[in-house]
């Protein structure tokens, strides 16, 4: 991975023309406002994953629920965080989960949500959370199965009763990926809890 820059330099795939739900508008221009301590990358096309290893991170807000992106970019993102790279996952960033492999690394797969309505995110203490507390969106309660592994689930929220799981954290070989749930428009991000959450987690990994 790419060492010895001021600025360290993020990758962030996502799709600007062609997203299904979630276009990439308006979060890159949140990422550069509240974290300007890193050079971001932003491109809508995949194959850039080829190239993930000259990169000081990866985030993903890619939004493409019915196909699965190349086999050579999934297998230079899977190696890149199996050498050590670090992956943030943002809401449908998650869409990645069609290629076997990515699903086994991230931690999961997207099932269903119901409507949006008002969600409380519970957070639980550890590095991650610092400075944090609980808040709530209006925001898709998504729903996942979950892969048996290390993770740490470190946000929650309850919806009919039942507890889901909002956001974790996990290692995969010898590098780390986090997911967050929320994000589905540009202005969730903008929820000061939220916004620090995101800042905590990327300075975390990057």
């Amino acid at each position: 991975m790419v060492r010895g820059r001021e600025m360290k330099r993020i990758l962030v795939l996502g799709m600007y023309e062609d997203a299904m739900y979630h276009p990439m508008a308006g979060v890159d221009d949140f990422l550069k406002k509240y974290l300007p301590q890193f050079e971001f990358v932003f491109t809508d096309d995949v194959w850039e994953l080829c190239n993930v290893s000259g990169y000081d991170g990866f985030i993903s807000y890619w939004d493409d629920w019915n196909n699965k992106i190349p086999d050579a970019a999934s297998e230079a993102l899977q190696d890149y965080v199996l050498q050590g790279g670090k992956m943030l996952v943002l809401h449908n960033g998650i869409s990645l989960q069609l290629q076997e492999k990515l699903k086994v690394m991230m931690g999961g797969k997207f099932l269903t949500h119901p409507a949006q309505e008002e969600i409380v995110f519970k957070l639980k203490p550890c590095a991650l959370t610092e400075g944090c507390a609980d808040f709530t969106l209006m925001e898709e309660p998504y729903q996942f199965a979950l892969e048996e592994d290390d993770k740490n689930i470190f946000m929650t929220y309850s919806y009919r009763g039942e507890i889901y799981p909002a956001g974790w954290q996990k290692t995969f070989g010898k590098g780390e990926i986090i997911f967050l749930t929320p994000g589905h428009t540009p202005e969730k991000f903008e929820d000061a809890t939220y916004t620090q959450l995101i800042q905590n987690c990327a300075h975390y990994l990057f």
